[in-house]
């Protein structure tokens, strides 16, 4: 089967079992999101080995996973005591380490894998879980189904356009794949799935009090990040010199292959709707 299949048909698979996390919402979510950061920050810590660099590997994804637990507790204090609380265990436990001559490296890959999976990834919990100013409590499903949408549709513009009339590389040694044509593509596929979403949510489930101004602000902020985010996770398969961060999922590699654009895209789209909401 060829690498478009494969995606296609982990996309079939994958699709509805994820809609149906989102709509269950509470520990269901929580455990999906917590899974995930966990084998997002194995791959991550996995990608630091493969550079030569030991992370304090059970530290960090305890971490991490901690962090999506303050989220579910619902509010971002608690993601900040929990990160500070295991800032300063990877600290004090490095002073016991008998090599003081990779203790910046040891330390600084610990606390990134912390911050780039389990940080920005637990946002997603935040958004499902939405306490506006609004009181509106019913929003977290389309905001969470927004995002993503907006975030793999920009993927598939990207891909599709990129594929067909890709000329123009966009950033050729990170990314030698990527183009600008792509990016266009990924702007018209992301805004317009964006606008989409709003329309069927506001026709036939909820009134989302989203105005279609901020819709097309917030999809394209999103694509941009999903673009920026896709490069950046590039960059760091490209300092590790590995081709994909895992094998995991069937043509598309590992979890951080599949979340290079979450990782942006939600912490994002949080902050930006707690600002108009």
């Amino acid at each position: 089967m060829s690498n478009l299949g494969k995606r296609l048909l982990t996309a079939v698979i994958v699709i509805p079992v994820l809609i149906l996390f989102f709509w269950l919402g509470g520990l269901w979510f929580l455990g999906l999101v917590e899974v995930v950061i966990l084998l997002g920050m194995m791959e991550f810590y996995g990608m630091l080995g493969a550079k030569g660099i030991k992370a304090q590997k059970v530290l960090g994804m305890v971490g991490g996973l901690g962090i999506g637990l303050g989220a579910y507790l619902g509010e971002l204090f608690y993601m900040v005591l929990i990160f500070s609380v295991f800032l300063f265990l990877i600290l004090g436990f490095q002073l016991f380490h008998r090599d003081i001559k990779v203790a910046i490296s040891t330390v600084s890959g610990t606390i990134l894998g912390m911050v780039y999976v389990g940080w920005l990834v637990s946002h997603i919990i935040l958004l499902r879980n939405w306490e506006g100013r609004t009181g509106r409590v019913d929003l977290g499903l389309f905001f969470v189904i927004l995002v993503i949408a907006v975030t793999f549709l920009s993927d598939a513009g990207a891909f599709f356009i990129g594929r067909k009339w890709g000329r123009h590389k966009m950033s050729p040694e990170i990314s030698p794949k990527k183009s600008w044509e792509g990016a266009v593509g990924a702007v018209v596929f992301g805004v317009v799935g964006g606008m989409i979403c709003k329309i069927v949510f506001d026709q036939w489930i909820i009134s989302t009090g989203l105005s279609f101004w901020h819709c097309g602000i917030l999809g394209l902020i999103l694509v941009i990040s999903a673009i920026v985010g896709d490069v950046v996770e590039s960059l760091f398969k490209r300092d590790a010199g590995v081709k994909d961060s895992g094998v995991i999922i069937p043509g598309h590699g590992g979890i951080l292959d599949r979340l290079d654009s979450i990782v942006f895209t939600v912490p994002i789209a949080y902050y930006y709707l707690k600002i108009i909401f």
